[in-house]
């Protein structure tokens, strides 16, 4: 904070609270739109029969876990759980939102409410993929609040480890774009 500011938040506050709300909305906003984005591509060319099908096959739980949730929907291998395409291209999002911001102002805690988010916003494209709806503002959709903490019991259930966790990310990371620099060489050539 820069000294200006402090010891001054009471006259502040209220703009630092109202950016930062907008902020956090921009950031669960397109992590949704980009699940919803992702669904469409995927049954992008299916007819109702395959579209009936795939939702039938993704809605189900074992677990509490979706088939989505694994690469090639394999169930059978807990260790790649959230790094199916749906998942890492979604949770990716988070990873390009924050690209810019320097790694020392970063938090060094894993992105556990980032995946939840992503994990919430492609439960929330199914369903409104199913039922044909228009996609809306994610940020207000109340389910997708309440559901966070179902998904944050399922880490726990489920025990994600520390190299579960560099994979899921490094799953994620494969679809972000490279940052691009803009400074340019000084040195004659």
């Amino acid at each position: 904070m820069p000294n200006e500011m402090k010891d001054q938040y009471s006259q502040f506050g209220g703009a630092i609270s109202e950016m930062a709300t907008e902020s956090l909305k921009g950031w669960r906003n397109s992590i949704g739109e980009a699940a919803i984005t992702i669904v469409d591509q995927i049954l992008d060319g299916k007819n109702e029969e395959e579209r009936k099908t795939f939702f039938e096959g993704q809605i189900k739980r074992e677990d509490g876990m979706r088939p989505c949730y694994y690469p090639e929907n394999n169930v059978e291998r807990p260790e790649d759980v959230f790094q199916s395409q749906i998942v890492s291209e979604t949770f990716a999002t988070h990873f390009e939102i924050i690209k810019n911001i320097p790694d020392y102002s970063r938090s060094e805690a894993l992105p556990k409410a980032a995946l939840v988010l992503s994990i919430s916003a492609i439960d929330r494209a199914f369903v409104l993929s199913r039922n044909g709806v228009a996609p809306g503002n994610f940020s207000s959709y109340q389910r997708a609040k309440n559901w966070g903490l179902q998904i944050h019991q399922l880490f726990a259930k489920n025990r994600i480890t520390a190299q579960m966790w560099s994979q899921i990310i490094a799953a994620a990371k494969a679809h972000v774009e490279p940052q691009t620099s803009n400074i340019t060489s000084s040195i004659p050539s």
